[in-house]
């Protein structure tokens, strides 16, 4: 698509397509799309090629499915779901989080220390050169998101890593196992 066709340019292409869905028999004129989005003819014609590329992609591949937003380590996917599998047509956002065993137990052992013995105070992972602090890094490093900053230097655990420790904790003190966490938005994996 040519460069200068902006995304606001695309939703209006897209609004004045939606008008078909009352009026299936009407004519849509490019003359004055083309005037109105000040594009080029090359231009309109490489927007009507990418609607006409979707058109196709929406009418074979998504057949059944809905196209959904996914979050997963950072990350964000586009993933498609079954018709039956989504409640309603909006576009959703599954947050997925995949821990190891060892990361499990590693945040586990974060966030006891920084309830029970650092009472709440950061780490600091510049000049401290323990065995924690270098592993708080690994672990900031595979999952930014379990930490945060508050410009003194420190590093926190964010309130998703304390309610994901808390979680483990309790899990840990009843000696039940778990494959799959529920907290807010986010779905924790073990992997």
């Amino acid at each position: 698509m040519a460069q200068s066709a902006k995304i606001k340019q695309l939703n209006q292409v897209l609004l004045a397509l939606e008008k078909f869905q009352v009026r299936k028999n009407s004519l849509f004129n490019l003359d004055k799309l083309a005037e109105y989005l000040k594009l080029s003819r090359s231009e309109l014609e490489d927007v009507l090629k990418l609607i006409f590329r979707f058109q196709r992609l929406f009418n074979s591949a998504f057949e059944g499915y809905v196209l959904c937003k996914k979050w997963k380590n950072d990350k964000t996917y586009l993933v498609l779901k079954a018709k039956s599998e989504v409640k309603d047509d909006s576009v959703l956002e599954a947050k997925e989080i995949e821990l190891s065993r060892d990361q499990v137990k590693l945040l586990s052992d974060i966030i006891y220390f920084f309830r029970r013995v650092k009472i709440g105070k950061g780490f600091d992972l510049k000049r401290n050169g323990t065995e924690l602090s270098r592993k708080v890094k690994e672990l900031k490093k595979v999952h930014p998101y379990f930490f945060e900053s508050k410009g003194n230097g420190l590093v926190y655990p964010s309130k998703l890593a304390v309610d994901v420790g808390n979680l483990i904790l309790s899990y840990d003190r009843s000696k039940r196992s778990f494959s799959r966490l529920k907290i807010g938005d986010y779905a924790i994996l073990l992997i």
